[in-house]
């Protein structure tokens, strides 16, 4: 009895307990279908917001609109308005147009016999101008087969002239490299006329100290040769022969030149005269030497006779 309590108790338990897991299972799925109805709700509240304010919106501009009609009612009505006031006004004119009208047909008809008497008279003078139109054309087309025959001949001309432009363009443009070289050359030449006036001036300069070194060594020449002829004429006195003075003597004895810078004095050894380079050139030894100076022309055949 008891066993058959606490089976049936068992059972009552599992049974709930499959009850309870039934209800969990239905509450999960009743908790998920009411969140998909509020999702589901929550997106059409959305979409209904979005669709109000685009109603609101629209709703305003169709008041605009409206608006705006009314306006352009209120302006189509006051310009009908303005229209039959202009239209009244424009009807007074157009009668006041006829009777003025009327009023100048007589004037106009007897003007338009005027004017037919003078188109007829113009008519006249036209064909008689269109004659002589007719003789100037046919001269003047004359005179256009003339000047057409002259063009065709100045072509001729001008492309004779073009030729011989186009030789002078070619003549011009070997000229202009010509000159392009010539200028080249000419820059070479000044450069180099540059470089030989600096060397010009370093050789000036240069000839300018050998001048003073030759007009130094000149002098020192002249007093060695003063002191030598010093020498030489007391020694010629010791031999009892006279040493001509430099300075009393201006003239060779045989040529008779002159002395100066390029014609130098020379004593001659044997007879102490002064004579120039060429009339002393001989060598001859002397009775107070054995060897050989310079001696004069007559002194060398009396010691070599």
């Amino acid at each position: 009895m008891l066993e058959n309590q606490l089976l049936e108790a068992t059972n009552k338990a599992t049974a709930a307990e499959n009850a309870n897991t039934e209800i969990v299972k239905m509450k999960t799925r009743l908790e998920e279908e009411l969140n998909e109805t509020e999702r589901a709700l929550k997106e059409g509240s959305e979409m209904h917001s979005r669709e109000l304010e685009d109603l609101n919106s629209k709703n305003a501009l169709l008041i605009s609109h409206k608006m705006k009609l009314h306006e352009d009612v209120q302006q189509l009505s006051d310009d009908l308005e303005h229209a039959a006031a202009q239209q009244g006004v424009l009807r007074e004119r157009l009668n006041e147009a006829d009777s003025e009208m009327e009023t100048l047909s007589a004037a106009h008809r007897e003007q338009l016999k005027k004017s037919e008497t003078r188109i007829d008279s113009l008519s006249d003078q036209l064909l008689h101008s269109s004659k002589s139109h007719e003789l100037e054309m046919e001269k003047l087309d004359n005179e256009l087969s003339s000047f057409r025959q002259k063009l065709r001949d100045s072509q001729g001309v001008v492309e004779e002239l073009n030729k011989e432009n186009e030789r002078l363009y070619g003549k011009v443009n070997i000229s202009e490299v010509t000159i392009e070289n010539l200028m080249d050359e000419r820059k070479l030449l000044q450069k180099s006329v540059l470089e030989s006036e600096e060397r010009n001036h370093l050789i000036a300069q240069e000839n300018a100290k050998l001048i003073g070194d030759v007009e130094k060594t000149q002098t020192t020449l002249n007093e060695i040769a003063q002191e030598h002829s010093h020498l030489l004429y007391t020694q010629a006195r010791k031999q009892n022969r006279k040493w001509e003075n430099d300075a009393e003597v201006t003239s060779c004895k045989t040529c008779y030149k002159e002395f100066g810078v390029s014609l130098r004095k020379h004593h001659c050894r044997n007879c102490g005269s002064i004579y120039c380079d060429h009339c002393s050139r001989f060598r001859s030894s002397t009775p107070s030497s054995k060897k050989e100076l310079r001696v004069c022309g007559p002194c060398n055949k009396e010691l070599n006779p």
